[in-house]
């Protein structure tokens, strides 16, 4: 297919191929993502990366404008999903079935990568044998202005921040793999998430739980440019929690990888609670209260036990901003712990979510793949 790499010259020489083949395989899902996507594959072919060390394949999951148009125009290879949307994993794995490279980078469709990103990741797996899989953390600057985006960015770049180093925390944003490692692996578990969620860090744990080194960078930076609201804000918090109860775990997950991007959203209630019940026991020996005695002391001790987060908002945003996310940030933490129970009641009643069972019988026979052929490291 042809490309347009006449006009994005590349800036450096890093990663110079030994031979044809090519280093590495640089992956990217997306879906209805033409107002980003654009902007993603430039900064993708500007890095420092000689061009014939890498290719990239860009996979359309079912989109519905013209997202195959634009990465026809600076991809390798492009592959079109057809029908109902099957989520960023299935799409990640028929990329990475199709990569030559022997590292393989994942980068979402809404993720702008600095010059030096990939090509540091990339060498980080080349000069450390003990290191499988490595990925960027988030700027603590979103792309989009907005004050919801402003604080979901900040959220997790708080959590990425505070548990950077060696953890299960595989970011989905941009992150590299060795392609032995996520084949032996299993790869994205794309049957359980057929929606963006915490794929990348299931596989992270699945990696670290084989012996494979896991690294989150909190020194190489990408930039997030998708737009949140209230509503996609809670959605996002919903599905996570309900997953991270039914299928992931929650103590387990939250051993393996402790970020709060993922866990704190809820991990607070439990102090809070704990802070309130005293509360109420000790106003049973008291004269009753006001209601406005009341609503203040539970208020305080929601805050207190998110104070750590308020705080990185404050130094990073100002005091006003954090005082203008506290609402958002409480709400969103009861939006967490309501379906982290409806995960557990749905785990509980139904079971974990379970391939189909053409799936699970091409499974039992090692093929785990699909098209179901023998896999191959």
């Amino acid at each position: 297919m042809d490309t347009e790499e006449s006009k994005h010259p590349q800036s450096g020489k890093l990663l110079q191929p030994e031979s044809n083949r090519v280093l590495l395989s640089v992956v990217v899902s997306t879906r209805n993502s033409e107002s980003t996507l654009r902007q993603v594959l430039t900064a993708i072919r500007g890095s420092e990366l000689a061009r014939k060390s890498y290719e990239l394949i860009v996979v359309d999951d079912a989109s519905a404008d013209g997202s195959v148009a634009i990465a026809a125009r600076y991809a390798d290879t492009v592959v079109k999903l057809t029908g109902h949307q099957a989520g960023p994993a299935y799409a990640r794995n028929r990329g990475a079935e199709l990569a030559r490279g022997k590292v393989i980078a994942f980068v979402d469709s809404d993720v702008v990568v600095r010059l030096d990103t990939i090509a540091r990741l990339t060498e980080t797996l080349l000069e450390r044998p003990d290191v499988d899989a490595v990925s960027a953390s988030r700027e603590k600057s979103s792309g989009s202005p907005n004050f919801v985006s402003q604080y979901w960015n900040l959220l997790m770049s708080f959590g990425e921040h505070r548990h950077s180093g060696r953890c299960a925390q595989f970011a989905a944003g941009c992150g590299v793999v060795r392609r032995t490692a996520f084949l032996s692996a299993g790869m994205y578990d794309e049957w359980r998430f057929d929606t963006a969620s915490m794929e990348s860090v299931e596989l992270g744990e699945r990696l670290l739980g084989a012996g494979h080194g896991v690294i989150l960078s909190s020194e190489l930076k990408v930039t997030h440019y998708k737009k949140w609201d209230f509503a996609s804000v809670c959605q996002e918090v919903w599905h996570r929690s309900r997953v991270l109860a039914r299928s992931l775990g929650y103590l387990r997950m939250s051993a393996a990888a402790p970020g709060e991007v993922v866990f704190t959203l809820c991990r607070t209630l439990i102090p809070a609670v704990a802070i309130l019940g005293t509360l109420m026991l000790a106003a049973a020996f008291v004269p009753a209260p006001h209601p406005t005695a009341k609503f203040g002391v539970a208020l305080a001790a929601l805050l207190l036990t998110n104070l750590p987060v308020h705080r990185f908002y404050a130094e990073t945003r100002g005091f006003w901003f954090a005082v203008a996310s506290a609402p958002l940030h409480i709400f969103v933490q009861i939006v967490a712990a309501i379906a982290l129970c409806t995960g557990w009641v749905l785990r509980d009643v139904f079971g974990d979510v379970s391939p189909d069972a053409t799936t699970q019988a091409y499974a039992e026979v090692g093929l785990e793949i699909w098209p179901p052929v023998p896999r191959k490291l």
